[in-house]
């Protein structure tokens, strides 16, 4: 009996941490460039079954006891590009992460919302610096053109400012998301593959559903109600029982 309460505990503390990320994702579904995650559930602590007879004791299968959250799994599928007629958006069509330099190091995005900072340079804004095939991008205007391959021009005079640096990973499990769309890698990228382009003007969309998400809170929090009641008809039995032997 008391087993039930490990059980039923560590359903509600995944069901949480679900709920957490579903919440999360909700809250995201504007920001441009991000990628959804989800809870991949797990158990352990398997035990045997046996049925009793005339003839003993025979296994009939294995039962796994208690719930718990395995690791969190991020869709890297590609959303849909958004027009926003602004110059400094740019969304990317294939596989690939803008490189952003920050003071703690180089992370990833596909978040290309750009901005200026007061020194020109270009920003993902609350992050770092757009880097460069060459170094950072730093340009001495807001008029600028940008081609599918992210060479960034101006578009009066044509003043080359340099490549907007487009990379790639061989193995996605290397990265882990520290922020929003934002990505910090173990390993070494590699350059993006030729398939891969910019386009100015646009944003990448987040691929989070929300039709799906909803439907995943609404499970979420229907599971975690069942288990918050079973439990408390597990104290009541329990107290119960402490009556009757205390007689």
């Amino acid at each position: 009996m008391f087993q039930g309460f490990y059980d039923l505990a560590s359903n509600m503390i995944t069901q949480n941490r679900n709920l957490n990320v579903i919440s999360n994702n909700m809250a995201n579904v504007s920001t441009p460039g991000y990628k959804s995650d989800k809870i991949v559930e797990s158990t352990f602590r398997d035990e045997m079954i046996y049925r009793y007879d005339k003839a003993g004791k025979t296994p009939v299968g294995v039962v796994s006891r208690v719930n718990t959250a395995a690791e969190r799994v991020t869709n890297y599928s590609e959303g849909g590009l958004k027009p926003t007629e602004r110059s400094l958006d740019f969304g990317l069509s294939g596989a690939g992460f803008f490189a952003i330099q920050t003071n703690n190091g180089v992370v990833y995005s596909r978040n290309g919302s750009f901005n200026l900072d007061n020194q020109g340079y270009l920003t993902l804004p609350g992050i770092g610096r757009v880097m460069g095939t060459n170094g950072l991008i730093r340009v001495t205007t807001d008029d600028i053109a940008v081609d599918t391959q992210g060479n960034v021009t101006g578009k009066e005079n044509g003043e080359y400012f340099g490549r907007i640096r487009i990379v790639d990973f061989a193995d996605y499990d290397q990265l882990t998301k520290i922020t929003g769309g934002v990505f910090r890698a173990e390993g070494q990228p590699v350059n993006a593959g030729g398939d891969t382009q910019v386009v100015q003007n646009y944003v990448e969309s987040s691929n989070v559903s929300m039709v799906n998400e909803m439907t995943s809170m609404m499970s979420g929090q229907r599971t975690l109600q069942s288990s918050a009641q079973l439990l408390r008809m597990y104290d009541r039995l329990i107290e119960k029982i402490d009556r009757v032997g205390s007689m």
